[in-house]
């Protein structure tokens, strides 16, 4: 019977039986989480340093800074605020990929990294709206009065210049942007802090509850 047993017990840990233990190791100890949230974070700290020279070479092919000194000056004084935005988001991206290490000890894997996610791209996305917004959208209004809403738009969701901008629906909603994006950026970091907060406090009993059992 111990013989059997015996004979059992290599032939489950021969190769054949074990050959994927440390691809599924790999999954179970949420290293793959971790070098995904990594690689995430790396990602978009790239995003921000690539973005504002995009933005750069998308204008200067566009003809744009034929329009004249003020557009000239607009664009540029914007396109300062786009770089200090990114700046600010590239440093929060870059630090944030240290919390891979924190947030993966947890008991429940995917949670705790959903959550960190959907916090980090909140407040990048509330910093880029603040930011470019109050900077962007006050300079862009002294220099082109109602002409920078279209400035803007076109600068930001390459929407194509097409002679002077105009005044369509979206070019009036960035007229009004050194109001719209803070409180825009406000909005966004709020809530989507607020929700990260809610997944993690599950997450949290979750593991209390498991512990106590």
């Amino acid at each position: 019977m111990n013989g059997s047993k015996s004979t059992m017990n290599k032939i489950a840990e021969s190769p054949f039986f074990t050959f994927s233990r440390p691809a599924l190791d790999f999954i179970e100890k949420a290293k793959l989480f971790k070098i995904a949230f990594v690689l995430v974070c790396i990602a978009m700290a790239v995003v921000n340093i690539v973005f504002p020279f995009v933005i750069l070479a998308r204008v200067i092919s566009s003809g744009y800074f034929n329009f004249g000194v003020k557009y000239v000056l607009a664009f540029i004084l914007t396109w300062l605020a786009v770089i200090a935005a990114c700046w600010l988001g590239f440093h929060l991206w870059w630090d944030r990929r240290k919390k891979s290490t924190e947030i993966g000890s947890s008991e429940f894997i995917v949670t705790p990294f959903f959550a960190e996610i959907l916090r980090t791209f909140g407040e990048w996305l509330g910093i880029m709206l603040g930011i470019i917004g109050a900077i962007g959208g006050l300079f862009a209004l002294i220099f082109l009065g109602r002409y920078s809403g279209g400035m803007l738009s076109a600068t930001l969701l390459g929407m194509g210049f097409g002679g002077l901008p105009g005044s369509g629906i979206l070019s009036i909603i960035f007229s009004a942007a050194v109001i719209l994006g803070p409180l825009a950026g406000f909005f966004i970091i709020f809530v989507s802090r607020f929700f990260a907060e809610q997944i993690r406090v599950f997450a949290a009993i979750a593991n209390n509850t498991k512990k106590e059992k």
